[in-house]
């Protein structure tokens, strides 16, 4: 060979090595960003399957919240649904945790997006800080006890979740991390386009400067590379199409040996294990009777398929449960396979156990529990309905439950009650009925409606309980604690309250009110020269002149000792403020008698006026109380103004 055709073929040597080393870096690369787009695509089912869990426990728990407060305390059934609710509540926290932190299964190849991370602290969402608190109560049911108030509110604020949005939100947390997948998978396939354009550029310039046996070595690495390729894109296909049941527990073994080579989220959750507890295992291991299992196989041999076919499995921790199973033939990774998909219906198997001894339940209830159609005519009342009522299940079968109302409700009310059965399907709060004997009592009634499966509404089912003698005692202690035991005016306490009303109320309408501060002059002589029942006498009837110089609508509260106070809303300025002082002065002045005995006092008034003489309720007072001193000091039986 010549010097010059050596150094031809050195320098397409040369060339050939370079564009082959170009082309296998690129390879490379390729084959690297690919494997990383499977590892992302894994890493991302697993975080949106995750992701969208929490939605499914989160109904399981209000579920079991709500089956809690049906219970009574004590009841046999409480124990159980405490360790369900202690387990999902362990189960959304640690799924919550994971996608925020990462765990070891979700396999989180980078922290979660801009948009991801401000759905979970941003100002408009927070829904971190929900699932966190909404887990809180959840822990808070656990602590509490069944029928008391730190309970029930545990239970209403899961409920204002739920209601909230905070179900919608979890659904915008699973999108957004699907939307993050999308975008990555475009990223990287941009990015494996790119590399094979370039590798195709390459080929272009070697058939150019390198001789043609070159180009038909490059031309068949190139084939060989995309049936790759293709190969690789109709794996992670297969791969998509079975996880997108993810919601249903789905798995794969293979038919020449039966070990299991797919099981998704589901599936594992349903027998409570991860998946590598699962992978490599003999399918027919988790049968639990050995009789189902040779009918299931006898059925794949005969028709090649199983239906709904009812089969007892046993989950990890050993227990067992039913479940519906269907199998079909299909492929997996280019081998034969038996996929299997199972339906969790141990809950309905044990709702039919319960439904014998719900019915003793109900009978035996100690609450009213009563059964309308959607016509609202009553079709069952229990027991209890005629203990309470005094009516019997004869005299209202058929009947419209108005015919126990009380009269004490108006339209409104009933028009409140219909308007949140129809939009949210429940009502509950107090009512007052009548029963049979026409004596008024006082009731807590819940009513659910129950829908069909064409999601209209079938029956009406109202549970309540006689709390009269609760709200007697409730009435009593409130009027303890608000009312003033001598004269029957609001004490401190209740004034304070409705004097902070008036302000939120004026400042919401743009109107003036006055405060009165009244001071009896000589009571104290009277208490001293008559005696203290005298004295007491002596308030007793000034308060009611008090209130007869103001309108119903206006407040009038004794403070202490000799001192009262009025709140009289809608004055237009001094003019008419000072006709009610005056007024005031004129009552109090007159003689009382107490009980065969005449006695006399004074009154000194300080006036103050919203919001020209203060903008909130210690402000007022004060201003008013140091107008009424002045007034002591000026000479008494007189009023003056803050300002």
């Amino acid at each position: 060979m010549s010097d010059f055709a050596q150094r031809l073929t050195r320098g397409l040597t040369v060339r050939y090595v370079a564009v082959l080393a170009i082309i296998g870096a690129l390879a490379v690369g390729s084959f690297l960003g690919l494997a990383r787009v499977l590892m992302d695509a894994e890493s991302t089912i697993a975080v949106v399957n995750a992701s969208a869990s929490q939605k499914v426990m989160v109904e399981q728990i209000l579920g079991l919240a709500e089956k809690m407060v049906q219970l009574r305390p004590g009841a046999a059934s409480a124990g159980k649904l405490e360790r369900d609710l202690q387990n999902v509540l362990d189960r959304l926290e640690t799924v919550h945790r994971g996608l925020l932190q990462g765990l070891p299964e979700l396999k989180r190849p980078q922290p979660p997006s801009e948009r991801v991370h401000s759905l979970y602290f941003g100002p408009e969402a927070l829904l971190d800080m929900e699932l966190r608190d909404f887990i809180g109560h959840g822990r808070g049911l656990l602590a509490a006890r069944l029928g008391d108030q730190a309970f029930s509110a545990d239970v209403q604020f899961m409920r204002d979740a739920v209601e909230g949005g905070l179900l919608q939100r979890i659904d915008r947390l699973t999108s957004l991390h699907q939307q993050d997948n999308l975008e990555r998978l475009q990223h990287m396939f941009g990015y494996h386009a790119a590399v094979v354009a370039l590798v195709l550029f390459l080929l272009v310039i070697s058939a150019a400067v390198v001789f043609r046996p070159m180009v038909a070595r490059i031309r068949e690495d190139l084939v060989l590379r995309h049936a790759n390729e293709k190969r690789l894109r109709e794996s992670e296909e297969r791969l998509w199409r079975m996880l997108q049941e993810s919601p249903v527990g789905v798995s794969a073994s293979r038919r020449k040996d039966g070990l299991v080579v797919f099981a998704n989220a589901r599936f594992c959750e349903i027998l409570r294990t991860e998946p590598r507890n699962v992978l490599g295992r003999q399918a027919r291991d988790l049968y639990v009777d050995e009789g189902q299992l040779m009918t299931i196989v006898a059925e794949l041999k005969r028709h090649g398929e199983v239906n709904d076919s009812e089969v007892e499995f046993r989950r990890f921790d050993g227990e067992p449960f039913h479940s519906l199973l269907t199998v079909k033939s299909s492929q997996f990774e280019g081998e034969a396979v038996n996929l299997a998909w199972i339906y969790d219906i141990s809950a309905m198997k044990a709702a039919e156990e319960k439904l014998k001894l719900t019915a003793k339940v109900v009978e035996s209830a100690s609450e009213a529990v009563v059964i309308t159609n959607a016509r609202n005519q009553i079709e069952y009342v229990n027991p209890a309905f005629t203990t309470i009522t005094e009516y019997t299940s004869e005299e209202v079968i058929g009947q419209n439950p108005a015919l126990w109302r009380s009269g004490r409700h108006d339209s409104e009310f009933y028009q409140t009650m219909w308007e949140a059965l129809n939009t949210h399907g429940r009502w509950r709060g107090e009512i007052w009925n009548r029963r049979k004997s026409g004596e008024f009592y006082a009731e807590w009634l819940s009513i659910v409606a129950i829908k069909d499966d064409q999601d209209a509404v079938s029956h009406y089912i109202a549970i309540f309980s006689d709390i009269t003698h609760r709200k007697e005692d409730e009435e009593r202690v409130w009027r303890q604690a608000n009312f003033d035991a001598l004269t029957g005016l609001p004490n401190r306490a209740l004034f304070t309250d409705r004097l902070n009303q008036a302000i939120r109320q004026a400042k919401r309408e743009g109107r003036k009110f006055a405060l009165f501060f009244i001071d009896l002059d000589g009571f104290k002589q009277v208490n001293d020269s008559l005696g203290h029942a005298a004295g007491d006498l002596l308030l007793q009837h000034a308060g009611k002149r008090l209130v007869e110089c103001v309108r119903s609508s206006d407040t009038v509260a004794r403070l202490a000792g000799d001192e009262f106070t009025c709140i009289v809303q809608g004055i237009q300025g001094r003019e008419d403020t000072g006709m009610v002082a005056t007024k005031i002065l004129e009552r109090l002045a007159a003689p009382f008698d107490l009980e065969g005995r005449q006695a006399e006092v004074r009154g000194s008034v300080g006036v103050a006026i919203y919001p020209d003489d203060g903008a909130d309720g210690p402000a007022l007072l004060q201003v008013a109380d140091e107008a009424m001193y002045r007034v002591k000091r000026r000479g008494k039986n007189s009023f003056e103004f803050a300002n």
